[in-house]
C-alpha cells in the first residue's frame, strides 16, 4: 500500500492541521505521524510480527489510531472491538484467531495481552502469504448478528484504502459516529484522514453529548443512523445547542422514515440529507440520493455492479470482504451476493423496504415492517416505534407494535389512537392488532433498531391479540 505510506509519511509535515479531537483534545497530523512512528517501534518490542491477528479494545483516542495505522503498515490482521456490548467478546477473539489485544484504559493508558487464541485459518494465511510472497494487512469485522449468529468478515485493507483514495473527497471536520468496528465507521474514519479533514470522537453517542460537540468543534458533516436522527428531532437538549456548523448529514444501516427525513429537514434547513447504501461484506457503495426529501436513491457505479432479481437488491465488487472465517461464502460464483435487501425501483432509484428476513406474511400477504413504522412515527406523542409479527392460528402471523413514548400517557389511550390511524391508511391485514408501551432499548450499540423484540408475556400477548381489524 505504497500510497498510502506516502500520505502518513506527508503528514509528517502537517503541524497545525488538526486530525484528530477524542473528548476535546486535539492531534495535529504531525502529531499523529509521531504516534503511528511511535507504535511501529512498540510493535516491534511486543515481537509482533507481520500477520498476527491483533485486537484493540476500550477508548479510541490519538493512540489508538496511532496504532491502527502501524498495524496496517506492518501488515496485521486488525480486530476492532469497540462497540462490542452486541456480542460475546472471548467468543468472537477465539472467532477470529487473535493472538493479542491493546486494550487502551479512560485515563489514557494501555497494555498489550497475549491471548492465546492465534491460529491457521484459509482465509487468513491468504493474506499472511506464502514462501516468499509479502503478506498483507487484514481487516476483521463482525457483523451485528441480525439475522444470527454474528460473522466475522475478513477484508483486505488495501482494497478499503484504494477505494478512498481513487475518489479524493472534502476535507470535512467530520463526527465519528459509527466506531471502525462498523464498516461504515471505518470508510468514514478513512475518508476524514486521507482527505486532510478532522476526526472528532466522542465518549458516548447521547444527544447532548453529540450535540456538543458538533457546537464546540464545529463539525461540517455527521454521518449516522435514523434511529439516532430520530432521538435527535424529539429531544429538548437540541434547542440548547448551536448546530450551523453542519453541512452535511448521511444516514444509512437501516430504512429512514419518511417523516422523520421531513422533520429533520424542517429542523435543519441548509443542511443537506444523504442516503448511503452498504454492508460489513462489500463496503460502502456510491450512492446519491433522489433529493434531500427523498428515500430513494440511486446506488453502484465505480466499482460496484447491482442488479435487482425478484426484488431483491445484488451487488458484486472486487472491494468486497475475502469471506466469512466461520460461515459459509455468501457469495455466488459469478461473485455476486444476495443482499437479501428488498427493494423498489423507479427510473434508476432504489428505495430499500427492508430484509426479507423481516417481512410479516399474514394470511399469504406481505407486510413490510418500515411501512407500518413509518406511518406510525405520524401519530402525536409516539417517539419511536418497532413493528413485529406475533404467532397466529388463524393467519400465520399477526403485526405486532411496539411504541415508545414522548410524554407519558395510559397505554389503552395510546392503542386506540394508533390504531384508528392505521386503519384510516391502511388495509385490514396490516393493521397492527396491538400496540404495546415499552421503556425498554430499541436498538444495539451500533445505534440500529434491534429487530428481536422481547415477546410479550402471555397475559398481555392474549388481551393484544385478536382479528385482524376490519371497519371498526
Amino acid at each position: 500500500m505504497q500510497n498510502l505510506a506516502t500520505l502518513i509519511e506527508a503528514w509528517a509535515d502537517q503541524a497545525g492541521r488538526t486530525a484528530i479531537v477524542c473528548d476535546g483534545a486535539a492531534l495535529d497530523y504531525a502529531q499523529l505521524h509521531a504516534r503511528i512512528g511511535h507504535w511501529r517501534r512498540q510493535l516491534q518490542v511486543e515481537g509482533i510480527a507481520p500477520g498476527a491477528c491483533i485486537a484493540m479494545r476500550g477508548q479510541v483516542s490519538g493512540d489508538m489510531i496511532g496504532l491502527l495505522f502501524a498495524l496496517i503498515e506492518n501488515a496485521n490482521i486488525v480486530v476492532p472491538f469497540l462497540s462490542a456490548s452486541d456480542f460475546e467478546v472471548d467468543e468472537a477473539l477465539e472467532t477470529a484467531c487473535v493472538d493479542g489485544v491493546f486494550e487502551f484504559a479512560n485515563d489514557g493508558s494501555n497494555r498489550y495481552v497475549d491471548c492465546g487464541y492465534g491460529r491457521s485459518h484459509p482465509l487468513l494465511d491468504r493474506l499472511r502469504g506464502g514462501a516468499g510472497e509479502d503478506g498483507e494487512a487484514g481487516l476483521i469485522l463482525f457483523t451485528s448478528g441480525s439475522t444470527g449468529k454474528n460473522k466475522a468478515a475478513v477484508h483486505r485493507f488495501s482494497r478499503l484504502i484504494r477505494n478512498v483514495l481513487q475518489k479524493p473527497g472534502a476535507a470535512y471536520r467530520t463526527l465519528i459516529f459509527l466506531m471502525f468496528d462498523h464498516i461504515g465507521g471505518v470508510n468514514t474514519l478513512l475518508h476524514v484522514l486521507c482527505n486532510g479533514g478532522t476526526a472528532v470522537f466522542v465518549s458516548d453517542r447521547s444527544v447532548a453529548t453529540v450535540c456538543h460537540a458538533i457546537e464546540s468543534q464545529r463539525v461540517q458533516l455527521l454521518p449516522t443512523t435514523p434511529t439516532f436522527l430520530n432521538m435527535l428531532l424529539i429531544s429538548d437538549k437540541r434547542q440548547a445547542y448551536d448546530l450551523s456548523s453542519l453541512e452535511l448529514v448521511t444516514y444509512g444501516t437501516e430504512p429512514m422514515s419518511l417523516a422523520t427525513l421531513k422533520a429533520l429537514n424542517k429542523a435543519l434547513p441548509g443542511v443537506r440529507c444523504k442516503q448511503t447504501y452498504g454492508l460489513t461484506e462489500v463496503g460502502i457503495l456510491p450512492s446519491r440520493s433522489e433529493d434531500a426529501g427523498s428515500t430513494w436513491m440511486q446506488v453502484g457505479g465505480q466499482s460496484y455492479e447491482t442488479r435487482i432479481v425478484d426484488g431483491i437488491l445484488w451487488i458484486r465488487t472486487d472491494a468486497a470482504m475475502i469471506g466469512y472465517l466461520n460461515a459459509p461464502s455468501p457469495f455466488d460464483q459469478d461473485g455476486w451476493l444476495n443482499t437479501r435487501d428488498k427493494v423498489e425501483e423507479r427510473d434508476g432509484y432504489l428505495r430499500i423496504l427492508g430484509r426479507e428476513s423481516e417481512i410479516i406474511n399474514v394470511g399469504g400477504e406481505k407486510v413490510y415492517p418500515s411501512e407500518i413504522e413509518n406511518l406510525i412515527l405520524q401519530v402525536e406523542n409516539i417517539s419511536e416505534v418497532l413493528v413485529s409479527a406475533k404467532a397466529s392460528a388463524l393467519t400465520g402471523y399477526l403485526v405486532f407494535a411496539t411504541v415508545q413514548l414522548i410524554e407519558p400517557e395510559p397505554a389503552a389511550e395510546v392503542e386506540r389512537r394508533v390504531r384508528a390511524h392505521c386503519r384510516a391508511h391502511l388495509p385490514p391485514f396490516k393493521v397492527p392488532v396491538g400496540v404495546k408501551v415499552s421503556e425498554d432499548p430499541m436498538f444495539g450499540a451500533r445505534f440500529k433498531k434491534i429487530r428481536r423484540p422481547a415477546r410479550a408475556a402471555q397475559g398481555e400477548l392474549i388481551n393484544a391479540i385478536r382479528e385482524p381489524a376490519s371497519a371498526e
